[in-house]
């Protein structure tokens, strides 16, 4: 029984906003219907980034502030049982039913703020969490592109940008701090559907219009000293997430093999401990394949998560499991976003 929403249906339907559905679905109380109807489908949180919310060098989008966070938390540890990903893939393996109201936490890439401000939220309400780290950038600090795009626009004195994709020339208003997180929104959805060698021509101009010349003076990413506390510290299991963060499906098999075991090797190596979870890049359909999803299961993974909106059912595939980007919200939002009224980007 799929009891989901097709959240821009329901809105085209009625006329009604985003904001207005959630606040009618949990303050009529239908809210808690669905809530327990669905307490057999366990949903897996996808996180990136716990941080103030105009940190200037990550994705504003991937960011969910430090206060909304800690709520989120708190109602989550009150509300729902979470378990780590690899109870959940236990389940799944054995086909077992899951317990009532099941949740499970993750957070991709690896950035410094998990470290920094997510951990000690975490262990404060014993919560257990799943990291998938760029191996790559565990060892040169480095951004990832749309990063390194947000700092760039951030940082630049420039009032104006051109940028030639596709086939026509877009011009970008820099004069103001709104106009640059639509910007970078707009060039972010504009550079995602290229290829890396597309994208890596475009980045050049860009740097060569934008002029900037330092580098982000904050600490953004994980180092593998971090990986190692944290694992010590306990309520943290590592996942991977390949080791240059590429898209999986536009490489020929045996460098997309390379990518997974690569970074699968590297935090074996360094925490000594099997690591067999795994998070796509990127994580849409197109994204992985069958071939992928074959070449995990040889190489011992038990479960792999996507970037594709929904829930967990008794019947998922272990290799293709949906999740819930995390908003940025503590209201009733964000608890609608768990039974799948989510407003998901990208």
């Amino acid at each position: 029984m799929n009891l989901g929403f097709n959240t821009t249906f329901v809105r085209q339907t009625i006329g009604i906003s985003y904001g207005v559905l959630c606040f009618i679905l949990y303050y009529s109380g239908i809210y808690y219907i669905i809530e327990y109807l669905r307490r057999h489908t366990p949903v897996i949180l996808m996180y990136h980034s716990v941080n103030i919310h105009d940190f200037p060098y990550i994705y504003q989008d991937n960011i969910v502030g430090v206060e909304n966070f800690e709520r989120q938390m708190v109602y989550l540890s009150s509300r729902k049982r979470i378990i780590s990903l690899s109870e959940l893939a236990k389940y799944l393996e054995h086909n077992n039913q899951f317990p009532p109201n099941v949740a499970v936490i993750t957070f991709d890439d690896g950035y410094y703020d998990f470290y920094a401000n997510a951990h000690s939220v975490l262990k404060k309400h014993k919560i257990s969490s799943t990291i998938f780290p760029i191996t790559k950038l565990l060892d040169t600090g480095e951004l990832k592109w749309e990063d390194m795009l947000t700092y760039l626009v951030n940082a630049t004195k420039v009032e104006s940008l051109s940028l030639y994709a596709k086939g026509k020339v877009t011009n970008y208003n820099l004069t103001s701090p709104s106009h640059k997180q639509s910007c970078i929104r707009k060039m972010d959805s504009t550079l995602l559907k290229m290829n890396e060698f597309e994208r890596a021509a475009c980045f050049s101009k860009i740097k060569e219009q934008l002029k900037v010349s330092s580098k982000p003076s904050d600490h953004v990413m994980l180092g593998w000293n971090e990986i190692q506390e944290l694992q010590k510290e306990g309520f943290v299991s590592f996942g991977s997430h390949t080791h240059s963060h590429v898209d999986l499906a536009v490489l020929n098999p045996k460098m997309a093999e390379l990518e997974i075991s690569q970074s699968k090797q590297e935090i074996e190596n360094f925490l000594s401990i099997p690591c067999t979870l795994f998070s796509y890049p990127f994580g849409k359909r197109h994204n992985f394949n069958q071939g992928i999803k074959n070449c995990l299961r040889d190489m011992g993974f038990s479960a792999a998560v996507t970037t594709i909106r929904g829930s967990v059912s008794k019947g998922s595939d272990p290799f293709e499991l949906k999740r819930i980007a995390a908003i940025d919200e503590s209201s009733y939002r964000f608890k609608c976003s768990l039974i799948g009224i989510a407003l998901q980007r990208r």
